[in-house]
């Protein structure tokens, strides 16, 4: 499809819709580099000279391009088209309003509840669809008197914050962006703040002094009540505007709470990430990087509840009272802290390459005779395909897919046939297949966009899933590395011939998705965010609704490609991450993607639906992008299945599986004429192995039915190890 189509879906999914730095008292120092494992790169030299350099047609809006600008994080939207967007802090949501005919220009705010959620399309039905939190309420304004020929312009560009400022030629209001910020801070640089709203002041009145800070407190014409803190006289001018004395610092949170007066005046303006892993134990932390001061010595900061279940004790100690609604996570938490640390155990250390579930009852995965005959056959069968030609199309996603599934056929014969001259027809036409794109001579390739900074297809923005527009990199990368990865285990020679020529290219790939800092070629975690727990696959498209993801599955897909990509390099760190990753994906993802019955996260009404489809940070929409299904829902089931590999039943749970399945696909799966079934039928095998081994194992079989990603080889492979 074309660009404006790709852009139409995008709109259509959205259903509406000088401030001198102060070192904070009791500020915890960061982790040594040593221990750090953001603080090993996987490699800072250029990218490779096949790589063409271009400058992307899409130029970031209101930043220096000196720097890697974040395609797929929360405020990407204040970087595109005319940045009026929103973006979504957590908590709050902030946007950019400068249109003639808006009352003040600046930047507005809000925060919604989970009771203003609108579900729908029956917003009466106790199964609901979709639902998403109502936009641009304009609970506040953050502006000034005469403000128009507004300039928004981001600075201090990292994963989790970035810095806004706002200016004109009488001044400027400097704004820190930070990932669950406690207050929304602005400093008022030269100007006098006005702070207006639509919805209007009810009350406005000043409830003494917070340390050398006056505090007001306010309630809106929708009822809600705010806490507003200043180092300057605030009066209120009419029902819509409050103005203050001179230039100064305005800070705001929604509520009231001595947690607010403990913690006013002081700020996080950047946010630090790092972690270590010990054995199957994994710590990361957020330390935010502070301006101003406060009684407390500390800031306040909200997290979600995959963060609150492994808060770490230093942390817990500082857990406030204090609750606000996420968009689409549940309920937040406020902690009065500096820095916030998570720990997760459980790493997954010992899954690797072969076949795992939980129900396992055995240590390792072994085949008996019978079962290795019929992927015997099935293998010699599936290597009379034209492996090249298959591989060698236009779209870097599918042919990912294609090679994975080959190279799943290779290893089968390799490792689990234990036959030379299977492996021997296989390999080469494989590792022929992976060179051509190594070699970057497929239909197309693949450049380096010097603008935002990072590897993208040369094809039209609209191709490919918009690759060139910075979407679904993790999902069509990591099909690639896994495929590298399982052949390079069978001949790791072939990682580093050729002066590396296939082991440059991951190693590519892996820096655009995945780099653990940013570098002057690359951003950090382009896709993984360490805030949501999971990646975001919308790229520099705007979004009424925020950035969202697909397909779970492929997500979690990437880290363990990265995984067995660090097995075979020899990267210890990487591993470390990828590991850590997976951990916070399997918290994450079941309590915002995967629904078991009993899900207290997410809306009664919603979660029989089992699985998001789509998660937007505003909204869940039960669909995809390109359909529902031929005979139910099961595009919407099945895109959160692919591929399933030894990882997937770590994230998916037998319990999850079995509920799923009984409510959802059972009553379906027989009428499903293509390859949605193949895949249906293998996730199966995460609760039911043998009911799933014994349809892949049948004499009748239809290689129609299954996805052109899979092989029944592999498929045999994985089901009867489970047995």
């Amino acid at each position: 499809m074309g660009l404006r189509e790709l852009k139409n879906k995008f709109k259509r999914m959205d259903i509406h819709h000088d401030q001198t730095p102060l070192s904070a008292p009791g500020n915890q120092s960061s982790l040594a580099n040593d221990d750090d494992i953001f603080q090993k790169p996987i490699a800072t030299k250029e990218p490779p000279p096949l790589f063409k350099k271009v400058q992307h047609n899409a130029i970031p809006k209101g930043c220096s391009l000196n720097q890697p600008i974040q395609t797929n994080n929360f405020y990407n939207n204040l970087t595109l088209e005319d940045q009026t967007c929103p973006i979504w802090t957590m908590p709050y949501s902030l946007w950019f309003t400068k249109e003639e005919k808006e009352q003040d220009f600046g930047l507005a705010f809000n925060h919604t509840e989970a009771q203003q959620r609108v579900f729908g399309p029956d917003p009466a039905s106790s199964h609901a669809q979709y639902f998403f939190n109502p936009p641009r309420i304009k609970s506040f304004v953050l502006s000034s008197e005469n403000f128009g020929n507004l300039r928004l312009t981001l600075h201090e560009h990292r994963k989790m914050s970035v810095t806004a400022r706002l200016e004109n030629d009488q001044g400027c209001i400097v704004i820190p962006l930070c990932m669950g910020m406690g207050f929304i801070t602005a400093i008022y640089d030269r100007i006098q703040p006005i702070i207006a709203s639509q919805v209007g002041y009810q009350e406005f009145k000043q409830c003494g002094q917070v340390d050398s800070l006056k505090k007001y407190s306010v309630k809106l014409f929708n009822q809600v009540t705010w806490s507003i803190y200043s180092d300057i006289e605030l009066i209120l001018k009419n029902p819509n505007q409050i103005v203050g004395s001179s230039p100064g610092t305005v800070q705001i949170a929604r509520g009231e709470s001595c947690h607010y007066d403990d913690t006013a005046g002081c700020y996080p303006v950047k946010i630090d990430l790092s972690g270590t892993v010990n054995g199957d134990i994994g710590e990361y932390r957020f330390t935010y990087i502070l301006n101003g001061r406060s009684r407390s010595g500390k800031t306040l900061v909200w997290a979600l509840p995959h963060h609150q279940e492994v808060v770490k004790s230093d942390s817990a100690a500082d857990c406030t009272d204090l609750q606000l609604d996420s968009t689409t996570k549940g309920v937040m938490k406020a902690y009065k802290v500096n820095e916030l640390i998570m720990q997760e155990h459980g790493l997954p250390i010992d899954i690797k390459w072969d076949p795992w579930t939980e129900t396992m009852h055995k240590a390792k995965a072994t085949w008996s005779n019978e079962a290795k005959h019929l992927i015997r056959q099935a293998a010699i069968e599936e290597m009379k395909q034209d492996v090249v030609g298959m591989a060698n199309i236009d779209s870097m996603y599918t042919s990912g897919k294609i090679l994975d599934k080959f190279a799943y056929v290779a290893y089968v014969c390799h490792y689990i046939l234990e036959d030379d001259q299977l492996t021997g027809e296989i390999l080469p036409r494989v590792k022929q297949a992976i060179e051509i794109f190594a070699k970057n001579q497929q239909k197309f390739p693949l450049v380096f966009d010097t603008t935002w900074k990072g590897l993208i297809s040369s094809a039209e923005p609209g191709a490919d899933f918009g690759n060139s527009n910075y979407n679904d990199h993790h999902f069509h990368y990591g099909y690639h590395i896994h495929a590298i990865s399982l052949i390079a285990k069978i001949d790791p020679d072939w990682l580093h011939a050729n002066d590396n020529l296939v082991y440059n290219y991951a190693i590519t790939m892996l820096r655009d998705v995945a780099s653990p800092q940013a570098d002057e070629f690359f951003p950090q975690s382009r896709s993984f965010c360490w805030f949501h727990g999971h990646s975001f696959a919308h790229g520099i498209f705007a979004s009424g609704d925020g950035k969202d993801e697909e397909s779970s599955s492929e997500d979690y897909h990437f880290a363990y490609a990265m995984k067995l990509f660090s097995l075979v390099a020899g990267d210890e760190a990487m591993e470390k991450r990828a590991n850590l990753m997976l951990a916070i994906m399997k918290r994450s993802m079941n309590m915002y993607m995967l629904y078991t019955d009993d899900n207290k996260i997410e809306p009664s009404q919603f979660i029989k639906n089992k699985v998001a489809g789509i998660s937007f940070e505003n909204k869940i929409d039960y669909a995809t992008y390109f359909g529902r299904g031929t005979i139910g829902d099961e595009w919407i089931h099945g895109i959160h299945m692919l591929p399933t590999t030894p990882i997937s039943g770590y994230i998916r749970s037998p319990k999850f599986c079995k509920e799923e399945w009984d409510q959802k696909l059972a009553g379906i799966i027989d009428r499903i004429p293509d390859g949605w079934k193949g895949i249906l039928m293998l996730n199966k095998a995460l609760f039911d192995p043998k009911s799933s081994y014994e349809w892949f194992a049948r004499r009748d079989w239809q290689p129609d039915q299954i996805d052109n990603g899979m092989s029944r080889t592999w498929s045999l492979a994985y089901t009867s190890a489970l047995l």
